[in-house]
């Protein structure tokens, strides 16, 4: 009846008072309703079809940013990150009719990404951005980048100028714009055609989340958002969306499972898979049934810390090759990790073990090294099967208590200098970032979002920190692209998607300095988050690559580009400026206090900024404060 009677209001057949009457006492609300009617009059467009038991959609005499908006209505696109300008008004303006898609503006074309990129991280779904003709796509791509290092699904939208201007040197002509983010797009393309728009919307949502998901780059000319189009058909998600999962073939479950039976000491690698799309209970199972070790991803991978940290056998982030005098005779490598260190030169795995991975991002497996049984499949669901099938089998229990003991002691051999050096530290002034980590782990909520971008400091924040991300506890964010600016905007997308999650960004000040515009966008949309600022006064990642070329700068003790203490940088001011609280914390002794008043603002709908001045580290360190 609802059908019908929508049809008969667009035709003209039935008043809005008669419809209102109808949908009443169909049990509809007035409010959903009065919604009904307006969508059925915005822009003046005639609706044929509704999206009803996977109907398309019919639009005649729509302008494109209708079909637009019609099309994130129909994939159940929420928010638009944005930062538009002249050429995409036609979509904008739609929206007013569209309350339910909520446009998220932001100061700069990189944080509007990295909010994407976090939004789309915590709730799994496909993120859609709208920027500017070649200024903001340019401004974007750093953050695209990080996006299609970590499989992020994100449609950019981009307005290009009008197709009439083409060729004629227009303000920000936007010929061959698509080409500034075809290496690091699944696809990079656009609509300049009115009556391919709604196909070519469809196609990028569709293969933004295809497996394995990554960003897509779509350009739209002016004129084909702002004129109207004779008809369009919209093919909802529910008709078009990518399949599920790949799933193994049984054989190779039953391989992998026989691999593990028959092996006396393997090694579980939690890759980067997992804490993004599965597996981390599955993989925490088969750890507990073979009483195995877990390793966290190696530290350059920048994989999540989504493991338990906890877990008896789990050794934490990978920082140097295993030794190989340990008897690993079998590696599981779960979920497609780039599996290197910075410094090479030597397996980081011992050579006799046989290895088995599992994964779908393709240009990470076997990448540069061996495997001796390759599963191109979802983690998750391989690890269940894998598990499933050793539950079935008859396992040497002897065994399994061994190593399971060994396994333990391997743990507390591994965490003991980690708590003798944070117990050294402790007082140190400046501030140890060990204890300003192992604070922060004291005081944040237990089932808190960490977003982190430290750079130098992740190291710290990884040994100290704990997560548990499929049992209810903290979850872990971070991006291996290389472009700064991401934690903090990363940080507003997330809360975005988890509204009832407590937020953290810890960075670095570097990266602070390259995203803070985020925290506007976070005081717009009341979206509370807690910013650490892991502060050494440098860009010590920088000094640290000097240093070890031993050439003059290491002999002088002048590092050029490094320092950015002078003049000092106030971030807490900045982040006043945007209307944020915070406050600058330099002796160790208050390190507790502030996090208990950033946590008591956050919990009462407040962002709030800490700037932690800490210790400079590593090569360099010790050199006298120098610029050019």
């Amino acid at each position: 009846m609802l059908r019908k009677a929508t049809l008969d209001l667009m035709n003209g057949d039935l008043s809005r008072r008669d419809f209102l009457v109808l949908t009443k006492a169909a049990g509809v609300s007035v409010a959903a309703a009065s919604q009904l009617v307006g969508a059925a009059s915005a822009n003046n467009a005639e609706v044929e079809g509704l999206p009803l038991g996977g109907d398309f959609i019919t639009l005649k005499k729509a302008t494109g940013g209708k079909i637009t908006c019609e099309t994130l209505r129909a994939w159940s696109v929420t928010h638009v990150f944005g930062n538009t300008g002249a050429y995409e008004a036609g979509f904008v303006d739609a929206l007013v009719d569209y309350p339910d898609i909520q446009y998220v503006l932001g100061l700069h074309e990189g944080p509007v990404v990295a909010m994407a990129d976090g939004f789309a991280r915590v709730t799994g779904e496909t993120s859609f951005v709208n920027v500017h003709s070649i200024t903001g796509a340019a401004n974007a791509l750093g953050l695209i980048v990080n996006a299609h290092a970590d499989n992020s699904p994100i449609v950019i939208s981009v307005g290009f100028s009008a197709s009439s201007g083409e060729n004629l040197g227009v303000f920000t002509e936007t010929a061959k714009v698509e080409s500034i983010a075809e290496l690091y797009t699944k696809l990079s393309f656009r609509a300049s055609n009115r009556d391919n728009l709604a196909s070519s919307l469809r196609r990028s949502l569709r293969l933004a989340s295809a497996t394995p998901p990554g960003p897509v780059f779509l350009g739209v000319n002016a004129d084909v958002w702002s004129g109207k189009i004779p008809k369009a058909r919209i093919i909802p998600a529910q008709r078009s969306a990518p399949a599920g999962p790949i799933h193994p073939g049984q054989d190779d479950i039953e391989r992998a499972a026989e691999m593990l039976a028959r092996a006396r000491n393997p090694l579980l690698i939690a890759g980067a898979e997992l804490p993004r799309w599965g597996g981390l209970k599955e993989l925490a199972a088969i750890a507990d049934r073979l009483g195995a070790v877990v390793s966290g991803d190696t530290s350059s991978s920048r994989s999540a810390m989504g493991f338990p940290s906890d877990h008896p056998r789990y050794l934490g982030a990978m920082f140097k090759r295993i030794d190989p005098s340990t008897p690993f005779d079998l590696v599981v490598l779960a979920g497609a990790s780039r599996l290197s260190l910075a410094r090479r030169g030597h397996p980081l795995i011992p050579e006799q073990a046989q290895i088995i991975e599992i994964g779908v991002r393709e240009e990470h497996l076997s990448r540069g090294y061996p495997v001796d049984h390759l599963i191109y499949a979802d983690a998750r669901t391989t690890l269940a099967g894998i598990d499933q099938h050793l539950s079935t089998m008859t396992l040497d229990l002897a065994l399994i208590e061994r190593r399971s003991r060994e396994g333990e002691a391997l743990k507390k051999k591994t965490r003991a200098p980690i708590a003798a050096t944070l117990q050294k530290v402790w007082d140190d002034a400046p501030i140890a970032p060990e204890r300003l980590a192992s604070e922060i782990d004291r005081v944040i909520d237990p089932a808190a979002i960490v977003v982190t971008e430290g750079v130098t400091s992740d190291r710290y924040i990884w040994e100290h920190v704990k997560f548990d991300q499929e049992n209810g506890g903290r979850r872990h964010l971070i991006s291996s692209g290389g472009s700064l600016g991401w934690g903090v905007g990363a940080a507003v997308g997330a809360k975005f998607g988890a509204p009832d999650r407590s937020v953290y960004a810890l960075v670095g000040d570097g990266s602070f300095q390259f995203g803070l515009q985020a925290l506007w966008t976070a005081q717009r949309h009341n979206k509370a988050i807690v910013v650490i600022i892991f502060n050494n006064l440098a860009y010590q990642a920088n000094r640290w690559a000097i240093a070890g070329l031993d050439g003059r700068g290491a002999k002088t003790g002048r590092y050029v580009g490094i320092n950015i203490d002078d003049p000092a940088i106030d971030h807490v001011a900045m982040a006043s400026g945007y209307g944020v609280a915070g406050e600058r914390v330099t002796e160790p002794g208050d390190i507790a206090a502030a996090l208990a008043r950033a946590s008591s603002a956050s919990r009462e709908g407040q962002s709030y900024v800490l700037d932690v001045v800490i210790a400079k580290r590593g090569p360099g360190a010790d050199a006298e404060p120098w610029h050019e």
